[in-house]
């Protein structure tokens, strides 16, 4: 067996299960094999994301190396904007973790607001994963929305309000509800203000979802301000219901893809910020959204 898997966490021959949460969106795949995973096995997977929007690969032990093979499994893996949290060996792997430089030092939850990965940037990444690596001994759940759900079951009258309409994408949005990571004078070059639709076609299902990034938004494309914070407050105020949700408990060594393209997700702030809750995380490349 090649290095980069470490151990086997399941026996021998058993076969690949795919088991859906029963919920908004999410599957749990048991006894995936990586170390023989033919292409087939990785059709389904990649199938099973499109259907489930969210996948748990369950009972594994990967190395950073072995990680990464996962990710290419779902697509290619691209190099992340902020350099101080990448790994010095695999610059497409970086470590979200409550212990980092934003809090100084101190213990500090990411991420706690409802987003999209890297919708400031022309081309988002299609799909993030997470690897667990360390994780509180209670709570610390990554809850997420299902904006296919979202737009289906949104009133006419609101759908039509922002169909055809695009909002303004910032690094540094006037109304970031969170603390972002300062850039380098490099990193802000690679991320001017973006400009994307209200609602995008999956470009893989056809189907259409909301895109909304509430802590990267400035502003809605060619409307008054207050106009369109109006809009956005009420888009927010829908799509942002517990009947939209789906909530992930962790489990130690669990790797997490989801699909950014039709998905939102945040950081529970429900455990001990003193202990330790830590990822390896990867960035799929994507498409202009439409």
């Amino acid at each position: 067996m090649s290095s980069i898997w470490r151990r086997r966490l399941r026996p021998w021959g058993k076969r690949m299960q795919i088991k859906a949460t029963g919920g908004v969106m999410g599957a749990v795949i048991e006894d995936f094999d990586v170390a023989t995973a033919g292409p087939d096995e990785v059709e389904v997977l990649n199938r099973a994301l499109l259907d489930h929007h969210l996948l748990c690969l369950r009972g594994l032990d990967v190395s950073k190396a072995g990680f990464l093979g996962i990710g290419r499994l779902f697509g290619e893996p691209q190099v992340q904007l902020l350099g101080e949290y990448r790994t010095d060996e695999m610059p497409e792997i970086t470590v979200i973790s409550n212990y980092n430089s934003m809090a100084g030092g101190k213990p500090h939850v990411r991420a706690t607001h409802w987003h999209t990965d890297d919708s400031y940037f022309t081309v988002p990444a299609k799909a993030t994963m997470l690897h667990g690596k360390a994780l509180p001994s209670r709570g610390g759940d990554t809850q997420f929305i299902n904006t296919h759900a979202v737009l289906d079951a949104m009133p006419g009258a609101l759908r039509r309000r922002i169909e055809g309409r695009r909002a303004a994408h910032k690094y540094q949005s006037r109304r970031a509800k969170a603390k972002v990571a300062v850039r380098t004078a490099e990193e802000e070059a690679k991320t001017p203000d973006v400009v994307h639709p209200l609602i995008r076609i999956h470009p893989e299902t056809g189907r259409p979802a909301v895109y909304i990034n509430p802590n990267r938004i400035d502003h809605v494309d060619g409307m008054d301000l207050a106009e369109g914070d109006a809009l956005l407050d009420e888009l927010y105020d829908f799509a942002f219901q517990e009947e939209f949700q789906f909530r992930h408990p962790w489990q130690l060594g669990d790797i997490v893809i989801w699909d950014n393209r039709c998905t939102m997700h945040r950081a529970s702030t429900d455990f001990d910020v003193n202990e330790r809750r830590e990822f390896h995380r990867i960035l799929l490349k994507g498409d202009v959204p439409v």
